[in-house]
């Protein structure tokens, strides 16, 4: 599954307004309700939220890769943030957070684990993530995503 098949350009935001992780979320999943992944908007932003209690999902290296499954979820989705001002995540590397990635999907799927595993793999060589901090436009990102994934089917 190729991450463009469900990360809509409506879900993508380059200066993300948000002072910390939770109006982070939440105006990331407000995003995959405008582009029509959410039927119930609260619940998901509960659900997130609620995983995000367990543990961080700060990764390290300035990224975060918050997910969560919720009956509130009407297909598996992502929404993609660059904040204006890094944000404090709790990352396990205690650094701030430049780019987040918001994966959500229905309960009696487990699709977002595999997408969660894709995003890793495209973050593993720092290519993607240094192209998206310079990208300038929603559509520039889906091109810069689409040809990082054209990297891995040739490895």
């Amino acid at each position: 599954m190729s991450l463009l098949e469900i990360l809509d350009e409506r879900c993508v935001a380059l200066d993300l307004e948000a002072r910390d992780k939770q109006e982070a979320i939440a105006k990331m999943v407000e995003m995959l309700g405008t582009a029509g992944a959410l039927s119930e908007r609260d619940e998901v932003l509960r659900a997130v939220l609620e995983r995000e209690k367990v543990m961080s999902t700060g990764i390290g290296g300035g990224v975060a890769i918050p997910h969560a499954q919720s009956r509130g979820v009407t297909r598996l989705a992502v929404a993609l943030a660059r904040p204006k001002q890094e944000i404090d995540f709790e990352a396990l590397d205690g650094k701030p957070v430049g780019l987040i990635f918001l994966i959500v999907g229905p309960e009696e799927r487990g699709g977002y684990v595999r997408v969660l595993a894709r995003i890793s793999r495209l973050l593993y060589t720092g290519d993607l993530q240094r192209k998206l901090y310079r990208a300038r436009a929603s559509g520039e990102v889906l091109r810069i995503i689409d040809a990082e994934e054209d990297k891995l089917k040739v490895t």
